[in-house]
């Protein structure tokens, strides 16, 4: 018969719990290895039935603790160093798939890490973001810095080639359409340019 002293019967449960623990583990253990392909595929088939709840869920959580996460992620970074190479080596195909189909959707990211690329190569300063080549685009009207004339696709031109020391910042890029990028080569621009400096 159970203790009316709810004192005395939580000190009962506590004793049993600690008397009988070890096998309640094992028990559990075995149970799960046991279970364990079952219970993988149930929360997979879980997941894939709520995925899309799942993923506004964390967008909210992530919105609200982004600093807090990406200190985190850093951290994790630092104390596993060989965990990103693993994952590359064994998502080579898939990382690559995933980044073609992101480049073709964005082709101004692709130029944009393309320019910082080929600074970097150089040892150069390669500072520029897209943000800041749209906000280049913007101040030049969308029109070449050179012709003046308006295009719909404008490649980034270094006043100071990379060949001549000049990084890819923003500083040193202007819009300019195809031709004149190609006129001018690695030569200094025959005429001064308004630059955009933030």
């Amino acid at each position: 018969m159970p203790y009316k002293d709810s004192e005395k019967r939580r000190d009962c449960h506590r004793r049993n719990h600690l008397i009988h623990r070890e096998e309640r583990l094992s028990r559990r253990s075995a149970y799960h290895a046991s279970h364990r392909e079952a219970d993988n595929a149930t929360v997979a088939t879980w997941y894939a039935r709520h995925r899309e709840e799942q993923k506004a869920k964390f967008r909210i959580y992530y919105a609200a603790h982004r600093e807090h996460l990406k200190a985190y992620a850093a951290t994790w970074r630092v104390d596993h160093p060989e965990a990103g190479a693993v994952y590359n080596a064994n998502h080579r195909e898939e990382r690559k798939s995933r980044r073609a189909v992101y480049v073709a959707a964005h082709p101004e990211v692709g130029r944009v890490a393309g320019e910082r690329r080929r600074a970097r190569k150089k040892n150069l300063a390669a500072t520029l973001t897209v943000e800041e080549w749209e906000a280049i685009k913007a101040a030049y009207q969308h029109r070449c810095a050179y012709c003046g004339k308006k295009h719909q696709r404008l490649t980034q031109d270094h006043v100071i080639p990379l060949s001549r020391g000049g990084g890819t910042v923003m500083g040193n890029i202007v819009p300019a359409c195809q031709s004149c990028n190609s006129k001018k080569r690695a030569n200094l621009p025959a005429n001064p340019v308004k630059l955009v400096l933030v």
